[in-house]
Parts: structure tokens; C-alpha cells; sequence
């Protein structure tokens, strides 16, 4: 496992550093559309746009990723990412954001297919839980502190919107640097399609959206949340790192216990937990600051980790010529469920108040707990015994040439 950390450990720096770019450019949307007064369904449907962008672009990654590999595909769309975090300021009109949005979400599909599919192409099925958690605690740390940079900057005026370009900017260089190849496959890789996935795992595929409709549900409105509970904006910051830091603490100790016990049972266990402790919270809409934070602490540590989980559920069951289609279907079902959640949340809080926020949460996390628990009774679980013991692809260094790829 260490050694294959090190190889990647260039990778998972420069998709930290586009991470930490968003996770800053998703809340400074959100707060300044509250700012410029779109309402919770307008603000809802930008930040379904990055989704639905996420949907088209696991479609068109894999081909790219096919044609010119691994690191040129994530330097193309890094560079796209960053001048769309500029867009924004050109017209600041809910419909145009929507767009821009869309074309930043196209760009962190193909990122994501990139990472995900050469993390899982790297390590055995018995090493990938904890290896996709590393995955998982680099992104959401670099999240995390992305929340931060918010106070670094008046979110009325254009200065966050060039710091989030900046650091999308900046991951370019150690990607671009590198001196390993992308991982290599004698297998000629299947095409993207969401009937081979759903093949595979019927669990992992409804998993991943519903995961998905989660995680873009949050982020997309606990900004506008915690404004209609009249946070601070530092406090707004403070909300949505607690979630992320949440994620962090206990996605790797998840990922190991992953490794060892039924994924897809693990993920039911957490939807579960998440779905009780939401509706727990329904009938304070507006719990103290200390109490909040600590819901969306633990929330995060429920939910977040829960995407590494049905991904490695999925990869666990997936042949080497799937690699891309698996990675592909799974950024799709996740945008599809990403772009559906915060549409039908934000609805909800336009009717209810913030009571629709963690309402909406609830049935998105208890449908993953029934559609579980469904499977479980359809077919029994083989995959602590089923899991593929081929050796992994790794990467191989590139002598004298500093592009990589």
C-alpha cells in the first residue's frame, strides 16, 4: 500500500489542489447568488448544472482518456475548470452560471474518471478500500480547506472567483511534471454504459446516484441553509467544512473495515444512520451553532465515505477491459443523482424553510438504506469471496521525457 501511494502521491496532489479550487467555488457561488437574491430553486439549478455537466463528461472522458491517456486528459480539463471559474464574473445571470457550472462539472468528470480509474487500475481488490480512502481524505481535506479560503476574499467582488482559478491553475504543474505514465492495459476497454454497470451491480449503480444526490445536495444548499438561519458568513464556512472534515476523519478508518467485511452491507449500515440522524434534526430548524456543526460533523462522516465504498463495491466485481466503463458509468450515476438532488431539496425549501434541507437528506439516505436491504433479499452478497486477486496495472516511470503521457 505505501508503494503505491508514493507512485500516485502526484496524482492525488493535483487532484487536491482542484478540489480545494471547488470546494472554495462551490460555497462562493451559493453565497453570492444569495447575495444577488436567485432564491433556493435558482441556486439549486446551478449547482444541479455542475452535475448534469458531470453526466455528459463521464460519457466523453473515458473516450478521451482512450486517445490521449491518462495526464494530457487531466491537464486539458484542469485548464478548462480554471477559466471557467472566471466565466462567473462575466454576466452574473442565474441561466449563464447555470452553464459555466455545467462546463465545470464536464471538466471534473473526466478528472475524477482519471484519478478513480488509475487509483483502481493500481492495487488489488484487497488493498483498494484503503487506497480510495487515501483518495477520499486528500480531496475532502483539500475541501476542507478550500471552505477556508472563503474568508479570504469579500464574495460581492471578483478577487475568490481569481483565487479559485489560481489554484485550479497551480495542479497542472505537479500532473504535468511527472515523470510516471498513466496505468497500461493489454485489454482493448469497453465503451461507457450504464447497462454494464448496472450488470455488474445493481446495488453500486442506484448507490452512486443516490450518494451523489447527497453529497451535491449539501453543498450545493447548506451555504443557503445556514444563510436563511442567519449564519455569518465565516459560520457558513464553518458549516460545510464540519461536514467535509467529518468525511475525512473516518473515510480511511471506513475504508479498511471495507476491506474486510461487505461493502455493500457497510453502505446500508451508513445510509441508515445518516437517514435517523436527519430526521432527528427536523423538528429544531434552528439547533444552536455548537449542536449544528457537530450534525453536520458526523453527517459528513456518514455520507462521505460512503462514495469510496460504492465505487470499490463496484470495481470489486469489474474486469480490467471494464476499467473505464466502470469509472465512466459510475461519475454518470453520480451526476445524475447529483443534478436531481439539490433541483427537488431546493423545491422543498422553498416550501418548508431549512426544515426542507435535512428532510430531503433523510429520504435520499433512507432510499439507499431500502434499496439495500432489497438487494440483500434479491441475492446474497459473494464479494468478500468473489473479489478479483488480479494484479493491479501500475504505473511505469518515463525516462527523459517530464510530460508523462
Amino acid at each position: 500500500m505505501r508503494a503505491s501511494i508514493l507512485t500516485l502521491s502526484t496524482l492525488l496532489f493535483g487532484f487536491a489542489l482542484m478540489q480545494m479550487g471547488n470546494g472554495l467555488q462551490g460555497t462562493l457561488l451559493a453565497v453570492r447568488a444569495g447575495i444577488e437574491g436567485f432564491g433556493a430553486l435558482s441556486t439549486g439549478l446551478i449547482m444541479s448544472g455542475f452535475f448534469a455537466g458531470m453526466s455528459a463528461g463521464s460519457l466523453i472522458a473515458p473516450r478521451l482518456i482512450d486517445r490521449v491517456g491518462h495526464i494530457r486528459t487531466f491537464a486539458a480539463l484542469a485548464s478548462l475548470a480554471s477559466a471557467a471559474a472566471l466565466m462567473h464574473l462575466a454576466l452574473i445571470d442565474p441561466w449563464v452560471w447555470i452553464v459555466v457550472r455545467s462546463l465545470t462539472g464536464f471538466a471534473f468528470a473526466g478528472l475524477i474518471i482519471v484519478t478513480e480509474s488509475w487509483l483502481n487500475a493500481s492495487v488489488s481488490s484487497a488493498q483498494r478500500g484503503r487506497l480510495l480512502a487515501v483518495y477520499g481524505m486528500a480531496g475532502m481535506a483539500a475541501g476542507a480547506l478550500g471552505q477556508f479560503l472563503l474568508n479570504l476574499g469579500d464574495p460581492a467582488t471578483f478577487t475568490l472567483f481569481v483565487l479559485v482559478s489560481i489554484v485550479m491553475s497551480l495542479a497542472l504543474v505537479p500532473i504535468a511534471l511527472a515523470r510516471v505514465e498513466g496505468p497500461l492495459s493489454d485489454e482493448a476497454q469497453e465503451p461507457p454504459s450504464l447497462r454494464r454497470l448496472w450488470a455488474l451491480s445493481p446495488y453500486g449503480a442506484v448507490a452512486a446516484a443516490l450518494v451523489g444526490a447527497s453529497i451535491g445536495t449539501f453543498y450545493g444548499l447548506g451555504p443557503l441553509f445556514a444563510q436563511e438561519l442567519d449564519y455569518s458568513q465565516s459560520r457558513i464556512a464553518a458549516l460545510v467544512a464540519f461536514f467535509t472534515i467529518g468525511g475525512l476523519l473516518l473515510q480511511f478508518p471506513l475504508g479498511w473495515v471495507s476491506d474486510r467485511v461487505s461493502r455493500r452491507g457497510l453502505g446500508i449500515g451508513l445510509a441508515l444512520a445518516g437517514a435517523l440522524l436527519m430526521l432527528a434534526t427536523i423538528p429544531f430548524p434552528a439547533p444552536p451553532t455548537p449542536v449544528l456543526l457537530a450534525v453536520a460533523f458526523v453527517t459528513g462522516g456518514l455520507v462521505l465515505p460512503a462514495q469510496a465504498i460504492a465505487v470499490a463495491h463496484v470495481h470489486d466485481r469489474a474486469p480490467g477491459s471494464a476499467l473505464l466503463a466502470v469509472s465512466g458509468g459510475l461519475v454518470l450515476m453520480q451526476g445524475i443523482g447529483a443534478a436531481i438532488g439539490p433541483l427537488i431539496v431546493g423545491a422543498l425549501m422553498d416550501w418548508l424553510g431549512p426544515r426542507g434541507l435535512p428532510l430531503g437528506l433523510a429520504l435520499l439516505q433512507g432510499a439507499i438504506a431500502l434499496w439495500g436491504l432489497w438487494r440483500v433479499m434479491v441475492r446474497h452478497d459473494p464479494e468478500t469471496r468473489e473479489r478479483h486477486a488480479a494484479p493491479p496495472l501500475t504505473p511505469h516511470p518515463v525516462e527523459g521525457d517530464l510530460s508523462g503521457e
